[in-house]
């Protein structure tokens, strides 16, 4: 089941995954498994045209990559989103390729022990998107 709230125990639960805290204001997005979070996406630092995206996943499925695109394209009319992952984290960094997402640059020291590197996904380029919906 894909739901967005609560949004605190969501939020927590991706920010305890990456190692962030999360402060208000903020939306998410979870895929719910037997009443256990298996995936969620805090979305922060909307500018109406991008929107930042911060994701934790044991397991990602298509109907949670779709309610993610229809809900940044269709309800905040964001036409990127913007993600950052740890320069050490290849898993993150692998599924955000397979997302479509681009390398953008790298942050030195972002993540205080760590650069943080920033990937764009544009709606065009994202896979569960545009031709999924057939628009």
């Amino acid at each position: 089941m894909i739901v967005s709230e609560p949004r605190e125990e969501i939020a927590a639960w991706v920010g305890g995954r990456i190692g962030v805290s999360f402060h208000p204001p903020y939306t998410t997005l979870a895929h719910v498994d037997r009443g256990r979070i298996i995936a969620g996406f805090v979305f922060n630092v909307w500018t109406a045209h991008d929107v930042e995206v911060s994701l934790a996943a044991d397991r990602l499925t298509r109907t949670l990559m779709r309610s993610v695109f229809h809900y940044v394209v269709h309800q905040l009319g964001c036409r990127r989103v913007s993600a950052r992952t740890r320069a050490d984290n290849l898993d993150a960094q692998t599924m955000l390729a397979r997302l479509g997402a681009q390398l953008e640059g790298r942050q030195q020291a972002y993540f205080g022990d760590c650069d943080g590197l920033l990937y764009a996904i544009m709606k065009e380029d994202f896979p569960y998107g545009l031709h999924a919906e057939g628009a």
